[in-house]
């Protein structure tokens, strides 16, 4: 198995390159500055979406010969360089991937996406109920998204539905979690880093708990607060840990947030 820095998956997969902002979770896209920093231009409306390799395209093939050769199912993040449901996407790469998802049962593909509008016109024909190994998620970074995107990923069937609450900016609110199976939540890292209130993040366990959906708590990110004051989460090594992704070096009092659980095991 390849591995990856993303603790809620195994290894993660792009046929292609490139997207376009479109709401306040992308202001410091991880993704656009790593492309840019290649001397790539794949960001912005108009602009071309690179398609990846061959060789890369084959690497799925490879990790679901390996599931099936140690009964162990592999977690795939799709499209972490870019949005499956972006229109300005490759067609023909779109179809490809759907064709891999199906040929790959023993994967769990976990597509998140910022245009769940897009999801009706954009998967595929034989999608059905959905695929039995693809789950559908979409960002939560603050309550107009949570307005506008859950209601459409509610309504389109999917294997596991999901939320991704990172980087989350401000305080949700009341959640109504039907149909929705798993909820990540993470502060935010990098340059330019907004603040993560832990209130917030102790919100959304207490709801997911009352509700009984799994939660994953991923980070803490670069300016952590709690009860309005900043934080500062040391690494192992006694150094400033600008992720804050090691839920052992949390205070002893934000421990509990260490809650890792994946889809299936929390019973809805």
């Amino acid at each position: 198995m390849e591995g990856t820095g993303i603790s809620w998956t195994d290894n993660t997969f792009n046929g292609w390159i490139g997207c376009t902002k479109v709401s306040a979770g992308c202001a410091h896209c991880y993704a656009e500055i790593i492309n840019k920093r290649c001397g790539q231009r794949n960001w912005g409306v108009g602009a071309v979406r690179r398609v990846t390799s061959e060789v890369n395209w084959q690497k799925p093939l490879k990790w679901d010969r390996e599931a099936a050769r140690t009964s162990t199912r592999i977690k795939v993040f799709c499209s972490s360089m870019a949005d499956v449901f972006d229109k300005e996407a490759p067609a023909a790469a779109r179809e490809r991937l759907f064709e891999l998802i199906k040929a790959t049962p023993n994967l769990d593909w976990q597509l998140l996406t910022k245009r769940p509008e897009n999801l009706a016109t954009l998967l595929p024909n034989d999608w059905g109920r959905g695929y039995e190994n693809a789950w559908l998620g979409v960002t939560i970074e603050n309550r107009r998204a949570l307005t506008e995107r859950i209601p459409l990923l509610r309504m389109t069937p999917a294997a596991v539905r999901f939320l991704s609450c990172e980087p989350l900016l401000e305080d949700l609110g009341l959640l109504e979690l039907h149909g929705i199976h798993w909820v990540i939540v993470g502060g935010e890292s990098g340059v330019g880093a907004r603040s993560f209130e832990i209130e917030w993040a102790t919100s959304i366990i207490n709801q997911c708990r009352v509700q009984g959906v799994a939660v994953f708590v991923k980070q803490l990110g670069a300016k952590p607060h709690h009860a309005g004051d900043p934080l500062t989460i040391l690494s192992a090594h006694g150094t400033r840990d600008r992720h804050a992704g090691d839920p052992a070096m949390w205070p002893a009092a934000l421990r509990e947030l260490a809650l890792r659980q994946f889809p299936l095991e929390v019973t809805q």
